[in-house]
């Protein structure tokens, strides 16, 4: 009996696994992916989707798209909605996902849109003349994210700075209200943005036109600059990405790949224990050296085609402030030069580097490196000193300036002064 009893317990073990697969459904997530809202008692999340959800009978999945959705069962065509959010059910008689009694299969959002961007009412610091614009999505009565902010000149097409907090978490909180900077932003005004709004300018005719203007090929050959997005943190790329067109600049490509990256490493590895405001921006444009006696020094520009130039910034900058209790040490200004002709000699035209005075980054690969031109030069300053120096900064509140100089007085420079300092004579 022994031998039957063991094959009577087989088969029920059989029959569960497959009960239990028959019991649950299957969804099949394509691209663009759809956002996955996770419920915990009073706690609500959102999450990247991963290629396929499963859930067991009566289990739902709540997913969020931008822009709608589009969706298919076997042996039929898409179809679409424009809710931007749905709830799925599995039901395990027909072992599908279901919404509105139609089973689903497969689904993934409408359209080429990733991230929303709203309009905010309520203006970023320095900015009330230009558009403040959020990325971030809202969750209805769950609350919102805001991911980046853009102050932008539409009429000019032209970037002023850009902000985030460093760094949102993967796994992303839905609350009323968020820590840093972007938390009094609004997302008030959907934008629908376009990217034949903005000037028809990519990476490849930026090396097309280093090809085809005779002296900048002869200096600067093709693989000196590239043309990317300001914001180079790995963790904003796929809010960003769609938007290259607003925020993207012509990088000194040692710069990019070298201590700036370094730099946001540093920041990464700080932010586990600490979040920070950051501001980004660019300011000034690259100068060049006199190359023969009957020519003026000329600003690096490049004719992208008859109706579009594009300027080089001789300076990349970002103002890193610790949330929290502010102390002078957690507050200042990084700045690196995108100039191939500036030397570390100059550096103290902007102020004296004080890169060893923040804790989190004297001991970094960052610090040891920037002082080396072939990793792209950079340095740090305290916000007092280069807040005037500095094109598109937002300026300090009277508070802060106050409890800053205590410590350093401001001494004003303007940023044609500093930009002048980048071009020195070929010998």
């Amino acid at each position: 009996m022994k031998p039957l009893s063991a094959f009577i317990l087989g088969l029920s073990g059989l029959f569960l696994i497959f009960e239990g697969a028959d019991a649950s459904c299957e969804l099949t997530i394509e691209s663009p992916q759809p956002k996955t809202i996770t419920h915990f008692g009073s706690k609500h999340w959102v999450s990247e989707t991963t290629s396929n959800i499963i859930r067991d009978d009566y289990e739902s999945v709540d997913l969020y798209c931008g822009n709608g959705f589009s969706y298919r069962n076997d042996g039929y065509g898409w179809q679409t909605m424009e809710k931007k959010r749905i709830k799925l059910t599995c039901n395990s008689h027909i072992n599908e996902f279901t919404f509105d009694n139609d089973g689903i299969r497969y689904i993934k959002c409408l359209g080429d849109r990733d991230s929303p961007m709203y309009e905010s009412l309520t203006s970023m610091p320095d900015c009330n003349k230009y558009m403040s614009l959020v990325i971030g999505q809202s969750f209805a009565e769950y609350g919102s994210i805001k991911n980046v902010a853009i102050c932008y000149d539409i009429v000019k097409q032209q970037l002023k700075y850009v902000s985030y907090t460093a760094y949102p978490s993967k796994i992303k909180l839905l609350e009323q209200s968020q820590v840093g900077q972007l938390n009094e932003l609004g997302l008030d005004i959907e934008v629908a943005y376009s990217k034949y709004v903005f000037k028809p300018i990519s990476s490849n005719s930026i090396m097309n036109a280093f090809r085809t203007d005779k002296q900048l090929s002869v200096v600067f050959g093709t693989g000196t600059f590239e043309y990317a997005n300001l914001i180079q943190d790995d963790v904003f790329s796929q809010d960003l990405n769609e938007f290259e067109g607003m925020i993207s600049i012509v990088w000194l490509r040692a710069l990019r790949n070298g201590n700036w990256r370094h730099f946001l490493n540093a920041l990464r590895d700080a932010s586990v224990h600490d979040k920070f405001d950051v501001n980004v921006g660019v300011s000034g444009t690259v100068a060049m050296p006199t190359l023969n006696a009957c020519e003026d020094n000329r600003t690096l520009s490049i004719e992208v085609d008859s109706e579009n130039t594009i300027i080089v910034p001789a300076l990349i900058w970002a103002h890193i402030r610790n949330v929290g209790p502010a102390l002078n040490a957690s507050e200042f200004v990084v700045i690196a030069h995108n100039s191939p002709f500036f030397t570390i000699n100059e550096r103290n035209g902007l102020c004296q580097s004080m890169c060893h005075e923040v804790p989190w980054l004297k001991n970094s690969l960052f610090s040891k490196l920037q002082k080396y031109p072939v990793y792209g030069l950079m340095q740090c300053c305290k916000a007092t000193d280069v807040q005037y120096k500095l094109d598109n900064f937002p300026k300090l509140s009277e508070t802060k300036k106050v409890v800053q100089e205590l410590d350093d007085p401001i001494t004003t420079t303007t940023t044609e002064n500093i930009i002048s300092s980048d071009a020195t004579e070929f010998e």
